[in-house]
Order: structure tokens, then sequence, then C-alpha cells
């Protein structure tokens, strides 16, 4: 069997020293880049599957447990094998093994998720299963590196503590890089299918240093050392490379007209796979297209003050309620059709836009022509951390954060209305864009009644209602008509607001009614999502 130098002897050998200390840095280093990659496949495995099984709590709990069950497997095997053969070559194949797997694993991951797709309804043994038939087998290779390794670097058993602490340190220091890098670097950067590559092609390069270490037993340190940092550098990884008042760029949006139907672009973040794609004169930007095609905004390229979702006509709706108008803060950008709408027909107000999301940012400015000023700002980050931090009042708040077909938990509760509440003027309202005819809505209505005094709905006909609320008890049909009419002599909204308020709900408590009290410390919104007639998937 091949042994390392650091083995070879158990005393104290000025001639191997210095090919003893080089073993022990390789060990270490590759110590380090397993920990990485496995924690990186981990973060990458929820890009493989949300766009099956969405990215709610399940997954995620999927996610983690498949890891933490083949690292446990892996562990006992490696601590079996190590016993059994002591070999650097063996370690060295069962990385290149695992290595090889993530190479190849583009190939076939979505036919394997699309085939647990279509037999699996469950979303929480959908989400474990494809958990196991994509990250176990190769996580379980990886996971015997920790136990081999410490079997090959005892000298003795006087040091076998500081050894095993050393590994499993350098490893975890690994992971963590592997979180974060991934995390906040690779994915906004190169993308799944890039990300999968780069981390396979470095597990190649350590089983083949590994490999290669236990053929220089007799070799200096100094070549061994030099291999090593070869393969750190090669490992290092490379980086891809407002104006005046008007708010869209019709230049832009010619050269989008000019493009042949079909995708024009899918573009991965951090949080969403954004696809863009061109029907006629309309594009949409749509997030998670496998599985579920959630459709988050439709612009006319060519008419800027056309709103062709339903929803989106009905939302404008929310500019009755307050006293006064000002100032507009709107969580959720998408392609920026209503926010857009609000600045072209409100020249007067001030418009600031949230998104958690910058790429969808970025996109809207690219695909969309959406143009930045100093009244309209687009500003990257999350809707309740930014409400949170910026005690600035608002006149009108709109939310319409979506992550696919869900709205983000902590978007929902009581806790985050309240603060919604807080950053209203005194005559302010707010408007919720919710989906209709699930438990989820009802209790939706409901948590809405428990923080704000007067409540509205303005149901679009089409599966969502518009949630209108205020700090002041709502004016009655005839005052709310009036404004309306008022309103639309200001500004001449393309769709007229007196049309608009007509389709308030009468008794809209009603709505409330079976519905659950949403707090942070209680809000199961996937499950009430999917509980009542119309599950509201498609948006």
């Amino acid at each position: 069997m091949n042994r390392l130098p650091a083995e070879a002897t158990t005393h104290a050998d000025p001639a191997g020293a210095t090919p003893a200390a080089a073993a022990a840095f390789v060990i270490y280093l590759v110590a380090f880049i397993t920990g990485a990659i496995v924690m990186s496949f981990e973060m990458l495995g929820s890009r493989y599957l949300n766009p099956y099984f969405g990215s709610g709590i399940y997954t995620w709990a999927a996610l983690i447990s498949t890891v933490l069950a083949a690292l446990t497997a892996g562990y006992f095997l490696g601590g079996w094998l190590a016993d059994r053969t002591a070999s650097a070559t063996v370690l060295g194949g069962a990385i290149l093994v695992a290595s090889a797997y993530l190479l190849v694993l583009p190939i076939f991951a979505d036919p394997v998720l699309d085939f647990l797709l279509s037999d699996i309804d469950d979303v929480r043994t959908g989400s474990l299963v494809a958990s196991f038939a994509i990250l176990f087998f190769p996580v379980t290779l990886l996971g015997i590196y920790s136990p081999f390794a410490i079997r090959l670097m005892l000298r003795s058993a006087q040091h076998s503590g500081v050894v095993s602490g050393t590994v499993y340190g350098v490893s975890t220091a690994g992971s963590i890089v592997g979180t974060l890098g991934t995390t906040f670097f690779l994915i906004p950067t190169i993308g799944t299918k890039a990300i999968t590559l780069s981390l396979g092609a470095a597990g190649i390069l350590c089983g083949l240093l590994l490999i290669v270490l236990a053929r220089l037993e007799r070799r200096s340190g100094g070549a061994i050392l030099a291999a090593a940092m070869i393969a750190l550098a090669t490992l290092a990884p490379a980086g891809p490379a407002a104006r005046a008042d008007s708010l869209v760029d019709e230049g832009v949006r010619a050269t989008m007209l000019k493009r042949p139907d079909g995708q024009i672009v899918h573009v991965e973040s951090e949080y969403n796979d954004i696809y863009i794609r061109k029907r006629r004169d309309e594009l949409t930007m749509s997030f998670q297209l496998k599985g579920w095609d959630y459709t988050e905004s439709v612009t006319n390229l060519r008419d800027a003050d056309d709103l062709s979702l339903r929803y989106a006509q009905t939302m404008t709706i929310a500019t009755i309620h307050p006293e006064e108008l000002k100032k507009i803060l709107m969580i959720g950008l998408g392609g920026g059709s209503i926010s857009t709408y609000f600045g072209r027909f409100m020249p007067e107000v001030k418009i600031d836009i949230v998104e958690i999301d910058r790429r969808v940012i970025q996109v809207a400015k690219t695909y969309f022509g959406l143009r930045e000023t100093e009244r309209v700002r687009y500003l990257d980050g999350d809707g309740r951390v930014f409400l949170s931090r910026n005690k600035e009042l608002y006149d009108l708040i709109v939310v319409d954060a979506y992550q696919g077909g869900f709205v983000p938990f902590h978007l929902l509760t009581k806790e985050f209305y309240t603060l919604v509440k807080q950053r209203l003027t005194p005559g302010g309202a707010a408007a919720f864009n919710v989906h209709d005819g699930t438990k989820l809505y009802r209790s939706t209505v409901k948590t809405l009644g428990e923080v704000f005094p007067a409540l509205d709905l303005y149901p679009s006909g089409q599966g969502e209602t518009i949630v209108v609320v205020s700090n002041t008890p709502a004016p009655d049909k005839e005052a709310l008509a009036a404004r309306a009419a008022a309103l639309q002599e200001r500004h001449g909204f393309r769709f007229p607001l007196p049309l608009l308020v007509q389709r308030r709900m009468e008794k809209p408590q009603a709505e409330a009614e079976g519905g659950v009290l949403i707090t942070d410390d209680f809000a199961p919104v996937n499950l009430y999502d999917t509980m009542g007639p119309d599950r509201g998937r498609r948006k």
C-alpha cells in the first residue's frame, strides 16, 4: 500500500522532516477544498431543486438532512476503509469518483428531477427523494475524507487529538468559505452548471494530488509543496467578468420588438431563475420556469402606458386611498410595469422601489428599458429590512413581492404589517397583491384586519385580490367614488379609477372567515397556500 512520509517513521528524522511537513500541507489543503466542495454543493442543491419543488422550508430541510445523512455514511465508511488500507491512492480514487459525478451531473439532473416531479405529488416527499438522488452519492464519497485523512496523518496516538482537531477544523473552515463563496459570489456571477463543473474540476485536481502524493514518498517536500501550490492557484475562482425624467428607454424596447418570439435570456441570481421571453408585442418576466411557470411581469413593448395584467390594473386603485399622495414605496419590482405607470401618470410623485434581487433590477433595466431618475429610484434590498432601517414615511406603500408563486413568509406576518403601518403617514394607505381562493388568502385578510382599522378588497377577477388598508377609517362608498373621479380628471389614468372602484367588495371582513393569524412565530405559508378550492399557483 502507499503510505505518506508522515507515517514512515515514528521519530523525528531531519532528512524526512520536510517531506512530512509538505505531505501534511497537502492533506490539510485537500481537507479545506473538499469541505468547501461539500457545502458549496449543498447550497447549489437548492438551485437544482427550487424550480421543481419550490424554495420553502421542506426543500431546505431535505437538502440539509441529505447532506447530514451522506456525511454520516461517509464518516463510517471512511473510518472502516482507512483501518483496512491506509492508502492515499484509495482516498484519491474516492475523491475522483465523487468529482466525476459532479462533472456529469448537469447532463442528467434535469431528466431525473422531471421524472420525480411527474411521479411524486407531495412536495415533502418529492424534495427529499430528489435531494437523495442528486446529493447523497457524491457527498458520501467526499465525507470519507476526514477520517481517512486522520488515519494517514497519525504517527502516534499521542498526537491523535491534534491531528483530528486540525483536519476537522480545516475542513470546517473550507465549508464556511464554500457556503459564503457560493451564495454571495458564485451563484450571482457564473450560474449553476458552471459552478457544478468548477467543483468537479477542483475535486479532480484534489484526487490527482493525493494519488501523486502517494508516489512521492522518496521525493523532496519541495516538489510536493510546489504541486500543492500549483493546485491552489488553479482552483482560484475567476469572475466573469439616469438620465432625465423619461422613465423608459424606447431604444431598448424597439430593439426587443425586433427580436424573434421565444426566450430572450435566462439569468440566474441568488434568489431566482429569471426567464425573459417575448411573445408578439409583449415581454414577460418569469421565475422558476420548470415545473411551474410563475409569470411575474408582462410589458407592452409598444405602449409604455399599458398594463397587460389585470391585477396590475386593479392595483392602481390604491392611489385613491391616501389623503394625499406625494411619496410611494413599492416592495417588489418585476419588470417595473406598475412603478412606470405611476411615475408616468403622476410626475409630481416620488417613488422608491425596493427589490431584494439585484439581478431583477439589472434585467428590468437591460431588457424592459427602465430608467432611474431623481424621483424614481430602484433600491437593492429586502423590503422588510428596508422598512426596519429606513424611518422615512410614505403616503402609499405597495407590496407586490413574490418569489415564484409565493410571497416570502416574513412579508405576510402581523409583525411585518405593523411595521408597514408605522411607516405610513397619518393619512396613508398600503396595498397588497394576494392570491385568493386559499386559506392563506383568508389568513392574510384576517391578519391585516388585526393591524389596520380600515380594510378594502378589490378582486381582479383572475385569481388575485388587491387588499388596501389604511391607518384611518375608510371613506364611505360615495367619498371613494368622488376621490376616484377627482384623481382621474387630474392625472388621466389609462385605466379609469371610477371603473376600478366599482370592484370594491361590500363585506371585506367576511373573507377572513376560516383564516388564522399569521405571525413571525407561526407562519405555515406554503401549507396554507395549497389549502382551498383554488391553489393560486400562477401569478
